[in-house]
């Protein structure tokens, strides 16, 4: 079984490409599911947050009050790598764990859906590295219809994850993402058909 990270920033499209692939009956394992789930109402993570960030950061039915999180964490990079100690470190020990269960199965590919793998120096626990990338304007017009997020707080956002040109050259494939959506579901099969697995 080989072990694919499926990695890009934000507004790039790589949900549209996990979507795809579990369409096509593979298997994801989606990093910022893990994550939420640690920071909802009983998560894992909250006594953490609590403890080191305080009950304001702690909405009243129990989870993480994420916005005011992110307004934070992305006006200061300390407070980042705390909250990152505390949760990101988590799920990437959650994630070897669910490799050495998977291991014995009968899966061609196991993938891997994680948007700060690069930040996180994980890249070299997977065989392959997939990037989705897009330009820059793109990616920014597309959270700012998805999310409705002031634009200043999408730059902080997109300029806090490593530059596209260094995940691209890192990358063992590069998907890009300009076009439409069946243009990338595409590139998908493209790649997939270079790996073997379709």
């Amino acid at each position: 079984m080989i072990t694919i990270a499926v990695t890009g920033g934000i507004g790039s499209g790589k949900t549209q490409v996990t979507n795809y692939l579990i369409s096509k009956g593979f298997t994801v394992v989606d990093a910022d599911k893990m994550s939420r789930e640690m920071t909802s109402a009983g998560g894992k993570a909250i006594p953490y947050i609590r403890e080191h960030f305080g009950p304001s950061f702690i909405l009243e039915d129990g989870s993480l009050d994420r916005a005011a999180m992110r307004d934070l964490v992305f006006r200061n990079p300390e407070m980042k790598k705390v909250l990152e100690e505390g949760t990101t470190k988590v799920v990437l020990e959650d994630i070897e764990a669910i490799k050495k269960e998977r291991a014995a199965s009968d899966d061609k590919a196991l993938f891997f859906d994680i948007p700060l793998l690069f930040e996180t120096g994980s890249e070299d626990d997977y065989d392959a590295v997939w990037v989705v990338t897009a330009d820059y304007e793109v990616r920014k017009n597309r959270v700012m219809a998805r999310d409705g997020i002031d634009p200043s707080i999408i730059d902080l956002i997109m300029d806090s994850q490593d530059g596209e040109e260094k995940k691209v050259q890192l990358a063992d494939q590069v998907i890009y993402n300009n076009g439409t959506l069946e243009e990338l579901r595409e590139s998908v099969d493209k790649t997939l058909k270079s790996y073997g697995l379709i």
